[in-house]
């Protein structure tokens, strides 16, 4: 007996969350037409099984807390995955104030990590890579720039 669309849908979500256009990609791919994609995540939102917002803050504090990606980095990363981007904001931002993130701490935190690694450089080599590395990550250069100093000065 061939298996429904919701079917092969609830399959997907038991081994991963996914976000409704993520569902609806791999469900395509899947070869199964996108108007029966559409029906099955229509249904899927309205018994609550995918909501992009509850996705978006589980992947929010997941990146926040566990691995120190930045604000701008998270956000991009769910645009990606097709949450709007006032959800994503919306998302980030209530991690940071629910779970009292230090975004200054996480910035030093990864920083000392990354300088850890980086061996013997002179100090002016070193605080430029170091500098490059947080930007590419998303960092607010504002914040890099007070962070390195004050691990430069402190040690």
């Amino acid at each position: 007996m061939a298996r429904t669309p919701y079917d092969r849908a609830l399959d997907l979500l038991s081994q991963r969350p996914y976000t409704a256009r993520d569902l609806r990609r791999k469900l395509i791919q899947k070869e199964i037409p996108a108007a029966d994609a559409d029906a099955v995540i229509a249904r899927l939102e309205e018994a609550g099984l995918i909501d992009d917002a509850k996705y978006a803050l589980a992947y929010a504090r997941s990146k926040l807390l566990g691995s120190g990606t930045s604000r701008r980095r998270i956000k991009q990363e769910l645009a990606r995955k097709g949450v709007k981007g006032e959800i994503a904001t919306d998302a980030v931002e209530r991690v940071i104030v629910d779970e009292e993130v230090d975004t200054k701490g996480v910035i030093e935190r990864v920083a000392r990590k990354k300088i850890a690694s980086m061996g013997d450089l002179e100090p002016l080599v070193l605080r430029r890579r170091l500098f490059a590395f947080l930007a590419r990550r998303g960092y607010d250069p504002d914040e890099i720039i007070e962070v390195t100093r004050g691990i430069f000065a402190g040690g």
